[in-house]
């Protein structure tokens, strides 16, 4: 009996081998099936956007397509990869990738509500609202930096990710990649899609370009490196004001503060005159109202604290508080070796970042009635 019992559980074991292969090549041939299908279609996506298509087997026997193309000065790659985990089926993933000019180091995802997490595997950022109810409500947007996101999400962006809800886009470090589960089936969407993600990947050319063109304007010079990423996502102008070095930084505030704009005026000056200007709550008026900006006086908008109170108070002239005032920054910051202005957020334009270095160079001058402006 016993070489009957083995003989049946061998026998077995072939049967249910021949079934798996042959599920196996039924998946094969669905898939297949589904690749033919789909390949006028991503010709058609090709030419859409001007891309070149190509098709063909891999290395391995599986069909594959591919469409390169350059869109707004960003080159891509848009391909499919397949799961063959699956024995009873073949499972294939769009995918359009490419690499981003990212000097901020901005971390980004964005997809539509629907899709959850599903793909795309873990991301260390929090989510984020863009200050947009209708886009808050239709995607999900997490960041390493809500600023940043919301200076890259244009309005023309966001536009384009509506057309492109099948698609899960990442940016992270110098990387972009959209990913829809499946292989695509719609021309247009996949050149949404494609057009989505070109306009993506560009947004960190356009802030290295708009960062050197206000260091032309400012009459300064942008750090090294800025057309790519930094270890620290960080990005400097350095210029000359009045005899004195004045730094334009956007970056962190610390390790782990907000992405924004602070402007630094380097000084020398005593322990004793140290102090913080740290911009209050908005409070409303008496009867309820809200003040119009720029009319409190600096005490009233600013919590201020100095280890020689008279000291500040006479660099503190009337025009200087009305200017602080006005200009609204976070905080100003004063120690041994410099005052820095923080705005809290990214600033790139060029009157309020002169009008902080007017700031800064006043506070940072040598005697207590240095110039100002």
């Amino acid at each position: 009996m016993e070489p009957v019992f083995f003989l049946m559980i061998i026998s077995g074991i072939a049967g249910l081998a021949r079934c798996f292969a042959g599920a196996r090549g039924e998946a094969r041939r669905a898939a297949e099936v589904r690749w033919r299908l789909a390949r006028p279609i991503w010709q058609r996506a090709a030419a859409l956007v001007g891309g070149q298509f190509r098709s063909g087997p891999s290395q391995s026997g599986d069909p594959r397509m591919q469409i390169s193309v350059v869109l707004e000065n960003v080159a891509l790659l848009v391909d499919h990869d397949i799961d063959h985990d699956d024995v009873l089926a073949v499972r294939y993933r769009t995918r359009i990738t490419s690499t981003a000019r990212n000097p901020s180091g901005l971390r980004l995802r964005v997809n539509d509500q629907r899709l959850g997490g599903a793909s795309g595997g873990a991301f260390r950022a929090r989510r984020v609202d863009v200050g947009d109810r209708a886009e808050d409500g239709a995607f999900v947007v997490k960041a390493s930096s809500a600023t940043l996101a919301r200076w890259w999400l244009t309005p023309e962006l966001r536009a384009a990710l509506r057309a492109a809800t099948d698609y899960q886009v990442t940016l992270e470090s110098h990387r972009l990649t959209a990913i829809r589960a499946g292989l695509e089936d719609d021309a247009e969407k996949l050149a949404s899609a494609i057009r989505a993600a070109a306009l993506l990947a560009g947004r960190g050319r356009a802030l290295t370009k708009e960062l050197r063109a206000l260091a032309h304007e400012l009459g300064g010079r942008l750090s090294p490196g800025a057309g790519s990423i930094s270890s620290e996502g960080e990005v400097t102008i350095e210029l000359e004001h009045r005899g004195r070095r004045v730094i334009v930084e956007f970056g962190r505030d610390g390790k782990k503060g907000p992405f924004g704009t602070q402007v630094r005026a380097a000084r020398a000056a005593s322990p004793s005159e140290r102090f913080a200007a740290r911009r209050r709550a908005r409070r409303a008026a008496a009867k309820g109202a809200p003040r119009p900006r720029g009319d409190e006086p600096l005490s009233v908008a600013y919590e201020v604290q100095a280890e020689a109170p008279d000291r500040l108070a006479r660099r503190l002239g009337d025009e200087l508080q009305r200017e602080i005032v006005a200009l609204r920054p976070a905080a100003i910051l004063g120690d041994e070796a410099a005052v820095t202005v923080v705005f809290g957020e990214l600033e790139t334009g060029r009157d309020r970042i002169e009008r902080a270095i007017a700031i800064v160079a006043a506070l940072a001058a040598p005697g207590p009635h240095g110039p100002y402006r």
